[in-house]
């Protein structure tokens, strides 16, 4: 019998959007970087569409962008994501939880992820050194 391949699919989260302007679209959330009440549903959504993970990538600094642009932008920050995630965690069942972690930055990252396979058992986290 041939093997039956699955597709895995998994969400690239960055609430607002990674384009300087797109919290201006019409129907956008400008607040949805920090709109939990937005980003639960965004999750939930994923999950009841059968995703099989929610991404979120921290970062260390604010965006390489102008300056003028980091002004009118609601890209440049969000929660910090195993934050988030442990939220997250409470409101949903099956969906995977990944985050990035830097060791460089940030050695309690480790703690965080092992707390946070306690809470859920989908839990991934990449680290690495910035």
């Amino acid at each position: 019998m041939a093997e039956r391949k699955q597709l895995r699919l998994g969400a690239f989260m960055r609430p607002v959007s990674l384009h300087t302007s797109a919290w201006r679209y019409p129907g956008a959330y400008p607040d949805a970087n920090f709109n939990f009440a937005h980003l639960k549903r965004f999750a939930q959504t994923l999950e009841a569409a059968k995703f099989d993970a929610f991404f979120m990538a921290d970062h260390l600094a604010v965006l390489n962008m102008p300056i003028e642009a980091l002004r009118r932008s609601h890209t440049v920050t969000s929660f910090e994501p195993f934050t988030l995630l442990s939220a997250l965690a409470a409101v949903t069942d099956h969906i995977g939880l990944v985050a990035t972690a830097s060791t460089t930055f940030d050695a309690p990252a480790i703690s965080r992820v092992v707390s946070l396979r306690w809470i859920t058992s989908a839990v991934g986290a990449p680290a690495g050194t910035s």
